[in-house]
């Protein structure tokens, strides 16, 4: 009977998760601005922009104002194409718009007069320049997290020790992540943040990084991006008095992908090392895997509402 509990529970907490309540938290705080003109420099209002995610292919639309500005609030990080049409120009169409965590980023478009066929195509991306505000941020690219490796050798493996190789980040002389300091701060002073959730722990003071990296470790092959903000970040980041470690766990696109990985040490493969008559004994095998892709059920996927998964077991 006890067996049964547990499973309809864990079936039920399994549905909730799944399930895309508009209470579940994400860290959808980038956005995208920008002001439209014609040839001349002046501003074109009513102009039709349609902004796409390459990896989910969701649209959001906006059009410009008399003003002829123009803004895609509460994105989430990836990447993007933006097209932009009014009568009387031509089509503007610009690939390869990365987001990142937190990212405010401005795409200017200068439309060129011409018929509605044709198609003015720009292959760049956005500035990485932040002309909203003055929030001071460095970031760990999802490019970053996958290429570089972090050694199984007995240690944590979790993508926020990629925060100790930012500016302004160090150790002391242990070279250990969980003793990080962020901007001149303390040890267990920042605060971390995932997918806008605080992981923060109240008790026993450990905060931040000892979290992220010791208490709840971020498996690098569940993380898409990890981002430090470390002055004049928004009043909601307010349990800190150094800085702000935020991550977002990677989500599922239009087409299924995964993986199976294992990182394997043993005394064989080790090579001795110099002034010791024979290698000591090191066996360690750290595997998991990874499937995501969209929910194709009834509840999940309409017209109006799509819906993915990602799952990662490590």
């Amino acid at each position: 009977m006890n067996w049964c509990r547990t499973s309809v529970v864990c079936l039920l907490l399994g549905i909730l998760a799944l399930y895309p309540a508009a209470s579940r938290a994400q860290s959808f705080n980038a956005s995208i601005s920008g002001t439209i003109t014609d040839p001349s420099g002046a501003v074109v209002p009513g102009v039709e922009l349609t902004l796409t995610s390459v990896a989910t292919g969701a649209v959001a639309k906006v059009s410009t104002g008399q003003d002829g500005l123009f803004t895609f609030p509460n994105l989430g990080a990836g990447s993007y194409e933006l097209k932009a049409s009014v009568k009387g120009f031509r089509e503007f169409l610009q690939k390869g718009i990365e987001l990142g965590i937190n990212a405010k980023v401005r795409v200017d478009v200068k439309l060129e007069l011409g018929a509605e066929t044709q198609v003015m195509e720009v292959q760049a991306d956005a500035s990485p320049l932040n002309f909203d505000d003055s929030t001071v941020k460095q970031a760990v690219t999802p490019e970053v997290i996958r290429e570089l490796p972090l050694i199984v050798g007995g240690a944590i493996r979790s993508a926020a020790a990629f925060v100790t190789l930012m500016p302004g980040v160090n150790t002391g002389a242990s070279q250990n992540p969980y003793s990080t300091r962020i901007n001149g701060g303390l040890t267990s002073a920042d605060e971390a943040v995932l997918d806008g959730v605080s992981i923060t722990q109240g008790i026993n003071g450990n905060t931040g990084m000892i979290s992220a990296y010791a208490d709840y470790p971020w498996s690098p092959e569940a993380i898409s991006e990890v981002s430090v903000l470390t002055s004049n970040y928004e009043p909601q980041y307010g349990a800190t008095t150094s800085a702000v470690i935020t991550a977002e766990t990677k989500a599922g696109t239009k087409d299924f992908h995964g993986s199976l990985y294992e990182f394997h040490r043993n005394t064989v493969l080790n090579a001795r090392q110099f002034g010791i008559p024979s290698r000591p004994k090191d066996i360690e095998n750290d595997f998991g895997g990874n499937i995501g892709g969209p929910i194709k059920l009834p509840l999940f996927d309409s017209p109006r509402k799509k819906s993915y998964f990602f799952f990662n077991y490590e």
